[in-house]
């Protein structure tokens, strides 16, 4: 290969990243309006069309990203569940204090519901309108997530503690937690409740204080 073909060759891997990097900044400015939409009218009153005029796309633009208003929240569902499990995997994996553990697994999930408030919204949809693939790849993503909650409660209890729970009492006691995270995008707002330091505060100390009762 002379120096003219290297260069060109060179230019044309540089032109395809940058494309990837302009597609992947104009997906995630269509998700970002469409989530905001979908949040404020729910999926079934939310339309293509609807969604074409929010991110300022024609239909035809918008069919580029994803083929239906069901693949678009697929990718909703997709992309905010990877990102949670990608950091509680890495915490599983890194932290070895259980406490620390446990505190920055509630931090990371307050702390996501807090940066994409809509995204979280339309996260707590579910799946039914999605088709069975697509519902099982979000569905393994949950379930990742929750078991590395279920094992960081499990041994923070054990250690206060020195009790094995069961089953039952373990789902019990970490769905509980869940169900105090997960109701943080209905209410919470840094403007009349505090930081989210402050809410992660409050959550660790209550679920901590009561779940070993």
């Amino acid at each position: 290969m002379d120096a003219k073909t290297k260069e060109n060759a060179k230019l044309a891997s540089g032109n395809k990243i940058t494309q990837k990097g302009r597609e992947k900044k104009g997906l995630d400015e269509i998700l970002e309006k469409s989530a905001k939409l979908m949040a404020l009218k729910g999926y079934s009153g939310t339309s293509m069309r609807d969604l074409a005029k929010t991110t300022g796309r024609s239909l035809s633009g918008l069919y580029h990203y994803f083929n239906n208003k069901e693949e678009l929240l697929f990718i909703i569902n997709q992309r905010g569940f990877s990102s949670l499990v990608e950091i509680s995997r890495s915490l599983m994996k890194e932290e070895n204090n259980v406490a620390k553990r446990l505190r920055k697994l509630i931090w990371n999930h307050v702390n996501f519901f807090s940066l994409h408030q809509s995204e979280m919204r339309v996260m707590m949809f579910g799946t039914q309108e999605i088709d069975q693939e697509k519902r099982k790849i979000i569905s393994q993503l949950k379930h990742i997530y929750a078991d590395d909650f279920k094992i960081t409660v499990s041994e923070y209890i054990f250690i206060m503690t020195e009790k094995q729970l069961d089953k039952k009492h373990l789902d019990r006691k970490s769905y509980l937690l869940f169900g105090m995270m997960n109701w943080v995008y209905g209410w919470f707002s840094t403007d009349e409740h505090g930081t989210v330091e402050e809410l992660v505060e409050d959550i660790y100390t209550t679920f901590t204080l009561g779940c070993t009762k």
